[in-house]
């Protein structure tokens, strides 16, 4: 295993020539550097970038910098098991700014709790007011 600090992945290919393996393109301080590699590990320990919503009207944690309902809702279930966590709720996952979510890791700002499962959880809750009613709902009984 060989460990990158101080770099930041812009881009993974897969690397067919050689097999299963990843082309990773990595921006370092000394510029672009491509390794393919087996596998790549994303380590925690990062926030996710705002810049997208910075001049939004977003209400962020200062502790976590997470979205503040998510956040005050998380740190209220504090203690407990991440993988029985319900799901927040699309009430939680609103923000100020009408109409804009900030979903999965990002939504947990630099708390380690996320779960993949929950960003799909929030992902369905976001788009599913807004999803077409099953074609069967809409034939006449009876036919």
């Amino acid at each position: 295993m060989t460990v990158h600090t101080g770099t930041r992945v812009t881009a993974l290919t897969e690397d067919g020539p050689n097999g299963p393996r990843v082309r990773a393109t990595l921006d370092t301080s000394t510029g672009p550097r491509e390794l393919v590699c087996d596998h790549v590990v994303a380590l925690t320990g990062y926030s996710g970038d705002a810049t997208l919503h910075r001049q939004l009207q977003i209400h962020e944690c200062y502790a976590t910098a997470a979205p503040m309902n998510l956040s005050a809702t998380l740190l209220g279930a504090a203690g407990g098991d991440c993988l029985a966590q319900p799901s927040a709720g699309l009430d939680t996952l609103r923000n100020p700014e009408p109409d804009y979510y900030i979903l999965g890791a990002k939504s947990y700002g630099r708390l380690n709790t996320f779960l993949l499962r929950t960003g799909y959880e929030q992902v369905g809750e976001v788009l599913a007011p807004h999803a077409p009613a099953p074609s069967h709902a809409l034939r006449p009984q009876g036919t």
